[in-house]
């Protein structure tokens, strides 16, 4: 009887359902400011879903198109105009980062969570509004929404 019983309990259970596609949203950006009030970091939070819960690359995959899953592009406020930043190397910065393999062990692969990531700033500049748009990919290379991030990175 008692296993008759878990058995309707499972059945009816009602799992989420979300797109095969990953789906992002803006949580909050946290700005990380040392003892002396001088901001050191930010730390963008966002939540997720994945119908089928393919999310993560694992440490052997490392060439293009699974090098990173994690994009951020980065602007900076100059003159009233949005302007990658460009570093003394002359490369655009961003970013993209990897996400670890996050897919569920068994029969439903739906997913969902947050995620925290951490970003540098730009302290050396007159910078004092920047902003970050954010997607993710899946595994079978399915490009999230992008979400923007506007924010100021200096304490007055």
């Amino acid at each position: 009887m008692t296993v008759i019983m878990l058995l309707l309990l499972a059945g009816c259970h009602q799992w989420p359902e979300y797109p095969d596609e990953p789906q992002i949203e803006f949580v909050e950006y946290q700005l990380l400011i040392d003892k002396d009030s001088i901001p050191q970091k930010g730390v963008i939070v966002f939540s997720f879903t994945d119908g089928d819960g393919d999310i993560g690359l694992d440490d052997t995959e490392t060439e293009y198109p699974y090098d990173y899953n994690l994009f951020i592009e980065y602007f900076e406020m100059h003159d009233g105009q949005w302007k990658s930043y460009i570093n003394d190397s002359g490369d655009t910065v961003n970013f993209n980062g990897r996400i670890p393999v996050l897919t569920p062990e068994g029969n439903d692969k739906a997913i969902s969570g947050t995620i925290y990531d951490t970003v540098g700033i730009n302290r050396f500049n007159d910078v004092d509004t920047v902003k970050y748009i954010v997607s993710i990919k899946d595994h079978a290379l399915n490009e999230s929404n992008k979400i923007e991030i506007v924010t100021r990175q200096k304490i007055y």
